[in-house]
Parts: C-alpha cells; sequence; structure tokens
C-alpha cells in the first residue's frame, strides 16, 4: 500500500469519526442500563425469533435469487445470564450464460453463546458469538435489520464467527459520555456448520447517549497459517432533528485490502408525506475498495480488483413485522463495470 493510499484513507477514517453525536437506532453497543433494565424486567422467559427472507440480484451478467432462513432462540436464566443462539440456512440459486448452475445450501450456526451479567458495566461472554470487528457483523447483518440486501465490499474481514471467549461492556466517563470495550479471543475450530479461525482483537469506543453517537475503533489478530493484522473505524449517528441515520466503517489491512463505505437511511415520517410513503425508507450508500499490493492467501470473500460502488435504494413496510425493498447500484471497477439491481423481502418472526 503507497504512503498516498494510507494518508487517503486515514483522511477518510478521521472525517468519518469527527462528528460524535449519535449511536445506533437497531441494535448499539451494549450500555451501562443493560443489567439493571434485565432485572426490572418482568419474570424472564424463553423466545423464539427470528427472520425469512428472499433477496434477488440482477446484472449484465448472472441473475441470483438468495432463500434465508434464521432463526434465533433466547433463553434467559434468571435475572444474571443468558443464553443466545442463531442458526442460519441460505440457498444460491444462480443462471449465468444461459445455464442455471447447481444450487447450494449454506448453514450453520452463527452463534450459540452463554453471556453472564457481572455487573451493569461488565458481560462475560462464552461459546460461539458473532466477532466483533466493526460493527456490521453484530448489528446489521439480519436481512430484516440491513437496509440494502447486499453487504459493502469489506464486509468480508468480519463476516464470520468466533469460537471462545468475550469480555464486553459500558463505563460512564461522565454524565454525557460512556466508554464503550470489547475484547476477545477464539480457538481454531475445524467443525463443518461451527468452524473458527484463530485470533483475538479489541473494540473500543465512545458512546453519547444525549446526540445518540458512536466512533469506535477496532482491531483484529489472525493468528492462522497467514498472520496479518486488521485495523477498523466506525461510527453510527441517528439525528435526532430528522428521522436520518448515519453509517460508516473504514478497513486498513496489508493482507485483505483497503476500503471505507457511508451509508444514510432517511425514514419518510413527516406528517407532510402521505400516509403510503411514512412507511418507507430511502437509502443511499457509497463505498470504495483497494485491493493490497502484496496480496495474501486470507480466505477471506473480497473484491478481485479496486472498486468503487453507489447503492440508492427504497424500503416499505407492508406490516411492522414484513418489508420490502427495492435498490439500484452502479458499480465502477477496472475488471468489474456494472449495474446492479436487488430485490427483496423479509419477515420477522417472534414467539
Amino acid at each position: 500500500m503507497t504512503l498516498r493510499r494510507t494518508f487517503h484513507l486515514l483522511i477518510v477514517t478521521v472525517a468519518i469519526c469527527a462528528p460524535m453525536y449519535a449511536q445506533d437506532q437497531l441494535g448499539g453497543t451494549a450500555t451501562v442500563n443493560q443489567a439493571a433494565s434485565i432485572e426490572k424486567s418482568a419474570p424472564p422467559i424463553p423466545v423464539i425469533t427470528g427472520g425469512i427472507a428472499l433477496n434477488s440480484s440482477f446484472d449484465k451478467n448472472e441473475s441470483a435469487l438468495l432463500p434465508v432462513v434464521a432463526p434465533i432462540i433466547l433463553v434467559p436464566l434468571g435475572k444474571h445470564a443468558l443464553i443466545e443462539s442463531e442458526f442460519e440456512a441460505e440457498s444460491e440459486v444462480v443462471h449465468t450464460q444461459g445455464s442455471w448452475e447447481p444450487v447450494t445450501l449454506e448453514k450453520g450456526v452463527e452463534y450459540a453463546q452463554l453471556d453472564l451479567f457481572l455487573n451493569k458495566y461488565m458481560t462475560v461472554v462464552a461459546g460461539r458469538y458473532a466477532t466483533p470487528f466493526n460493527f456490521y457483523k453484530e448489528r446489521l447483518d439480519a436481512r430484516w435489520i440491513r437496509n440494502l440486501p447486499a453487504e459493502p465490499f469489506i464486509f468480508g474481514v468480519e463476516d464470520n464467527s468466533s469460537n471462545g471467549g468475550m469480555l464486553r461492556g459500558a463505563i460512564p466517563l461522565c454524565s454525557t459520555t460512556q466508554l464503550t470495550y470489547t475484547g476477545y479471543f477464539s480457538a481454531l475450530t475445524n467443525n463443518l456448520y461451527a468452524g473458527s479461525d484463530r485470533q483475538s482483537g479489541v473494540r473500543t469506543g465512545l458512546f453519547f447517549p444525549g446526540p445518540r453517537f458512536e466512533a469506535a475503533f477496532s482491531f483484529n489478530r489472525r493468528l492462522g497459517e497467514v498472520r496479518y493484522n486488521n485495523f477498523g473505524a466506525d461510527f453510527t449517528w441517528n439525528v435526532r432533528r430528522i428521522p436520518l441515520d448515519i453509517r460508516s466503517e473504514a478497513l486498513i489491512s496489508a493482507a485483505a485490502g483497503d476500503g471505507y463505505w457511508v451509508e444514510a437511511a432517511y425514514r419518510l415520517s413527516s406528517p407532510r408525506f402521505s400516509k403510503f410513503f411514512r412507511r418507507s425508507q430511502a437509502v443511499l450508500r457509497g463505498e470504495q475498495y483497494f485491493m493490497p499490493r502484496t496480496p495474501m492467501d486470507t480466505g477471506l470473500e473480497m473484491p478481485e480488483s479496486d472498486a468503487s460502488r453507489v447503492f440508492l435504494g427504497w424500503n416499505y413496510w407492508i406490516t411492522d413485522n414484513v418489508r420490502a425493498g427495492v435498490a439500484f447500484g452502479r458499480q465502477f471497477g477496472s475488471s468489474d463495470d456494472r449495474n446492479v439491481w436487488t430485490l427483496g423481502i423479509a419477515y420477522r418472526f417472534l414467539r
């Protein structure tokens, strides 16, 4: 990676982390009130939830149909412990070059963990958990939560689960600021449905409850046959004055490449819009990815060349549990220049 590219990404990282004004509305990190809220709630009972989604994508080269089923089970153990797990099954039906490719079915355990709430500042996690590098995997991976069906280019670095232990929580620095922290270690596990790499890392940030803003830094060390470091930065901002969510992530990695994405989602909830449009949301995402100068065999699903992409999407809530969406994207790359259309519908259930 040249000095110029490094400087460019550092500028982007600083720029996206400067405002410090809000927190992600759809599943932020644990706050200091986590354990207290559990103690004040009704007697804990098991919960079955999750989602079913059907997404499709179309471009000049191929068409793909992507059905996903992801049930989630939550089992409270008293007031200070929780078992949570998610199983995901995803199929891929692809039509390319005038014929259908063999249908694939991927299934596995996204997480199966025991959470011990030691106090309102600290939670111990043991088992299988979503690797907390940046925030997309933990907070937005579910199809009924993410604003666009397509993952960002740099998602390949964080799209994995770990088998091991994790310590996380939040500490109040003052009445308006909290320090969030996560530290984890994962062991190598060669299992078809619950495999993991040997790795360790931290994610730490500042959360401002008043303006609902969080900015964080992530570090990940891969400890397999190929050893390398990943550095990440992210922020989320739920603007109070208007129904606007802004999110962003950045990646710097000598082995996996460098990149960033910025996404804004605006809910058309103002009374000046008709009743139909008040159930909808407009989304805009821009992103870039830069190949590493000396590529390594990391085993990650990353773009095969430098690329830029812009997505414009629209989501509509048919009911509170059913959401449909359509998006148009334009990808710019030396070897992959094309338009991409995506359609999808997602259903979230709760029992």
